[in-house]
């Protein structure tokens, strides 16, 4: 089992949760679906129109590329409120400069304890719209001694669609120390996995491990020293309208086409039976659920 598997998942279950009622909050000011035709109390005739074409208009957030940095942040060092966690906001952090190696003294041409890591999981920016067409850059800065060669590895999931994902790593990421600065910013690269293109990121873990012929210096430069950059949009890429005939719980909702412009859709309905009924349509993007339209319409021989 991934540690997202493990410890994340909780946080992604949270988060869910929280993604739910802010969707429902938030749909007023985000995406929003009207629909035109039919027009409301219109009668169809079922003989001369076997289908009836369902259309309407709907507007969406817009979603251009952007950069969200989440910094690595740390609230103690060893206690209970040690608490380390990703967070978009900076600031002065009570565990700055805490290590989390097991054995930092090595000699020349050593290496230090494998098992040494330590995972950041994100508190906030989720969900994120994830833009895998671009590196993710980031810096760990270290601190302490600062005498010798430090190694760093980097690795990166997400909960996605309620399943854990590998975005990626980078191995080695290294650095001679300075021991005559404050700290050794040691820079990172990660080429994402392409197949989480536009995916909407639910909860996101940065794991860390620092090895390599050092000499007391696996220890983290927080406060905005140390953080990672991932390629995002201002809002999800996923767009969609469904429609419901009968049935505001859209248990059974149907697609419809959203045109090239992304402002208007429609989709051919296979007129219903002779009698009154209601149609209703929403729009999702991401997590955004729009306030649900809806008009009725009479079925005629």
């Amino acid at each position: 089992m991934s540690r997202l598997a493990g410890r994340l998942l909780a946080i992604g279950a949270a988060t869910i949760l929280i993604l739910a009622t802010v969707s429902t909050a938030a749909a007023s000011g985000g995406t929003s679906v009207s629909i035109t035709s039919p027009r409301n109390g219109q009668s169809v005739s079922l003989r001369r129109s076997p289908y009836t074409v369902v259309a309407g208009t709907v507007a969406f957030n817009p979603t251009p590329a952007t950069t969200t940095r989440f910094y690595l942040r740390r609230d103690g060092c060893g206690t209970s409120t040690d608490n380390p966690h990703l967070s978009i906001a900076s600031g002065a952090d009570a565990g700055d400069g805490c290590g989390i190696l097991f054995n930092a003294v090595v000699g020349a041409g050593g290496d230090l304890v494998q098992a040494a890591f330590i995972d950041f999981p994100a508190t906030d920016g989720m969900p994120l719209g994830f833009d895998a067409s671009r590196p993710i850059s980031g810096v760990i800065a270290l601190t302490g001694a600062q005498v010798g060669l430090a190694q760093v590895d980097v690795s990166l999931e997400a909960l996605v669609n309620g399943q854990a994902a590998e975005i990626g790593s980078e191995s080695n990421a290294s650095a001679v120390l300075d021991p005559t600065g404050a700290d050794t910013p040691v820079p990172f690269s990660i080429t994402p996995d392409p197949g989480l293109a536009g995916s909407d990121v639910q909860a996101l873990d940065l794991r860390l491990r620092i090895h390599g012929p050092n000499v007391y210096s696996g220890f983290v430069s927080l406060s905005g020293n140390s953080y990672a950059d991932l390629g995002s949009f201002a809002a999800s890429v996923n767009e969609s309208v469904q429609v419901s005939l009968d049935d505001p719980t859209f248990q059974n909702p149907i697609p419809a086409r959203i045109d090239g412009g992304g402002s208007t859709w429609s989709l051919a309905l296979p007129t219903p039976g002779i009698g009154s009924h209601t149609l209703y349509a929403r729009s999702l993007q991401g997590f955004d659920t729009s306030t649900t339209a809806s008009i009725s319409f009479k079925v005629t021989k």
